[in-house]
């Protein structure tokens, strides 16, 4: 198993498990918010279930999608497959998805709850800047979440960020609609 042949990380494992503690809290103030609102225990338990696992499985294609972000094959970004196959054997670790979000903002990040699920995205603003050395080394530090499996913490610990930035989009867009755009 390719995580077996990295040293493990004792300073990220507690920033990680810092990382969850504190997500648990946040929930914990949802449910108590919930609670005090008058929710019935039955709804709260079920509000909480369906976030959380809504969370878990959806949390990469969210991520994915708040970028604009989409699965390339190796004939259309031969480049950017080419260095991740590499890495990925010097590695010796199986070879997540690889994406390109459309966007000048330079920026790469690795997402998934899982093995099958993981995705390395680059955006089109960091390939533009960056030469290939340079995007070798971004692409080996975000394959290096992959392989220290911190990646699903991140991916779960982000989703509220997502969800919330996804809020006000859609309350300023509502605001704009219902306001008919006056100033």
């Amino acid at each position: 198993m390719a995580g077996d042949r990295f040293i493990p990380d004792r300073g990220l494992t507690v920033r990680m498990v810092t990382t969850m503690a504190l997500l648990a809290l946040v929930y914990a103030a949802f449910v108590t918010a919930l609670f005090w609102a008058g929710m019935p225990w039955w709804l709260i338990l079920l509000v909480v279930a369906g976030v959380a696992l809504v969370q878990y499985f959806a949390s990469d294609r969210i991520a994915m999608a708040a970028l604009g972000a989409r699965e390339v094959t190796p004939q259309e970004e031969p480049e950017l497959h080419a260095v991740v196959d590499r890495l990925c054997a010097l590695a010796d670790m199986p070879k997540p998805k690889v994406a390109v979000a459309r966007t000048d903002v330079p920026n790469a990040f690795a997402t998934g709850h899982s093995g099958k699920s993981t995705v390395v995205c680059v955006t089109t603003g960091l390939r533009r800047r960056l030469d290939n050395v340079e995007l070798e080394a971004v692409v080996a530090h975000e394959l290096s979440h992959v392989a220290h499996r911190d990646v699903a913490v991140m991916t779960v610990a982000a989703f509220l960020g997502v969800v919330a930035g996804f809020l006000v989009q859609a309350g300023a867009r509502f605001a704009l609609v219902a306001g008919g755009g006056r100033s």
